[in-house]
């Protein structure tokens, strides 16, 4: 049994060694980033490359996303990255405002949430009081519980937990860019909807087109080949 505790205590450690030493006035970051930042800053930080970057739409807003696995990083590890799976950072107009943050099951096997949100409120500080929450659908396997939260000024960071992998993220938010984010989403929607048709049109108009020089291309080669 002691061996148990033993693991369970290392795990937690670890994830505490992950979310770094963010005070509690510091909700806004998340160990070397912070919301508000540029795409420039965090792929240096991640060393990732433009195919790292995703462009999810480029009008009205420019909404980009980046995927990062620490534990794949070239060179040496970077102690107390090890609990850590993935970090999806998102950005809105070159500026940072969700960091989402899953934790490798391996390292969060055993801990309970009493035991994950203790760890954070070592860093963060006591939770806020739960927002009001929707109620989810009984088949909505892949919509994560809420946890715990912790609010401050424009920041909001969420402690998840996923209802069918049974693992941990922390989602770090900043409340003013998110809201921009989303409006250019729903917008951004609205105008590809309207502007399908065209661009289907366009895009036939450009295979038939294709089609024809290729034929033409075709035929003057043969003429100056053909002999009956």
């Amino acid at each position: 049994m002691r061996v148990t505790f033993a693991r369970v205590g290392a795990s937690a450690a670890c994830v505490l060694l992950a979310v770094g030493t963010v005070s509690s006035a510091e909700l806004s970051r998340y160990r070397e980033f912070e919301l508000g930042t540029s795409l420039a800053t965090v792929t240096a930080i991640t060393q990732s490359t433009d195919r790292d970057v995703k462009t999810v739409h480029s009008r009205p807003a420019v909404l980009q996303q980046v995927e990062w696995r620490p534990r794949y990083m070239r060179g040496n590890p970077v102690p107390g990255r090890d609990s850590i799976d993935q970090v999806v950072f998102n950005f809105v107009d070159d500026r940072l405002f969700k960091m989402s943050v899953i934790y490798v099951r391996d390292r969060t096997n055993g801990l309970t949430n009493e035991d994950m949100v203790a760890s954070l409120t070592a860093v963060y500080g006591a939770p806020s009081p739960p927002s009001p929450q929707p109620q989810p659908r009984s088949d909505a396997l892949d919509t994560p519980a809420v946890i715990a939260e912790w609010h401050q000024q424009d920041a909001a960071v969420v402690l998840q937990r996923n209802r069918y992998s049974d693992s941990f993220a922390l989602v770090i938010t900043s409340l003013s860019l998110d809201t921009i984010a989303r409006k250019a989403q729903a917008t951004a929607v609205v105008m590809d909807e309207r502007e399908a048709p065209a661009r289907e049109a366009a895009l036939q108009q450009k295979q038939a087109d294709d089609e024809r020089k290729a034929e033409e291309l075709v035929r003057t080669a043969n003429k100056k080949v053909f002999q009956p």
